[in-house]
């Protein structure tokens, strides 16, 4: 599967699972399990200019060896790094700057006897910077491929069973996208999609205009409008939703775009299922 987050994009194998994130843009983590244990990191860093990747992993070393045993330096798809047993466990550190995007990654493998040499190269070959592209970031977590205006920000990500969330925030009020992946769905949606997308719009949403769009075998259900909530001093703007159910997973998805004027030429032009696509390969049954 791709992951694409705070613009680093990486392949990793369909059956781990994203245990941690953040949403600090600066720098933050996403760390990732198997059914097993503990398997990865994804660690990030801003820099103004390229660090002095030699001498930080021979600091690295240094602290490092008081926990670990047998610290030698490895080399992997062009991508410097370290590695040596922690306990039980083999552990190997990766370091690279995203020269595009001022970011120093880190790259964490735990293997929980061995090193899997192999499987450290497949994903490390796949390191990459996603810049932004025509005005709009793009993201791929939690089995959804969305886009967002470069200038927002991860906000709110909640991740549940049979229910994930994201929320981007703009630099002004009232811009704010969302996205939501639903599981479970025979067992609560008992309403045709398009109803139960017009029960999720509020009364700020005016001048209401339902439509019905096919994408491929699928039925997606939009509503646009004017975003107009109450009080004098409350900025308003352009409302865009829709949602659908995926055929090949049967989830869920729903988008929402709350857009003001000043970005008005960035809002999804038909609906905001324009700017999400459904990721299904993130559901993987592992074998027995």
């Amino acid at each position: 599967m791709t992951w694409i987050w705070r613009q680093v994009g990486v392949d990793l194998p369909a059956d781990w699972e994203c245990l941690q994130f953040s949403r600090e843009w600066d720098a933050g983590r996403c760390a990732f399990a198997d059914r097993h244990g503990y398997r990865f990191e994804l660690n990030w860093r801003r820099f103004k200019s390229e660090p002095d990747l030699d001498r930080m992993l021979k600091d690295y070393a240094g602290s490092l060896a008081t926990t670990w045993q047998g610290i030698r330096r490895v080399s992997s798809a062009g991508i410097e790094g370290l590695t040596g047993r922690r306990g039980e466990e083999a552990v190997s550190r990766y370091g690279a700057f995203l020269n595009d995007i001022g970011l120093l990654v880190e790259l964490v493998f735990v293997h929980a006897e061995k090193r899997e040499e192999s499987l450290e190269h497949s994903i490390l070959r796949t390191l990459r910077a996603v810049p932004p592209e025509t005005g709009f970031q793009r993201w791929r977590a939690f089995g959804m491929d969305l886009r967002v205006p470069e200038d927002f920000r991860l906000e709110e990500c909640v991740v549940e069973p049979a229910r994930v969330g994201l929320r981007f925030n703009g630099r002004r009020k009232p811009d704010r996208w969302i996205f939501r992946r639903y599981g479970m769905v025979p067992s609560w949606l008992k309403t045709p999609v398009r109803h139960w997308l017009e029960e999720q719009t509020d009364e700020s949403v005016k001048e209401r205009r339902t439509s019905a769009y096919t994408r491929g075998n699928i039925g997606i259900s939009r509503l646009n409008g004017r975003w107009r909530p109450k009080g004098l001093l409350l900025p308003r703007g352009i409302y865009a939703s829709a949602a659908w159910v995926e055929e090949r997973d049967q989830r869920l998805y729903q988008a929402i775009c709350i857009t003001g004027k000043h970005r008005a030429a960035l809002h999804p032009a038909n609906g905001a299922d324009e700017v999400l696509r459904a990721a299904p390969e993130f559901l993987v049954i592992p074998a027995r």
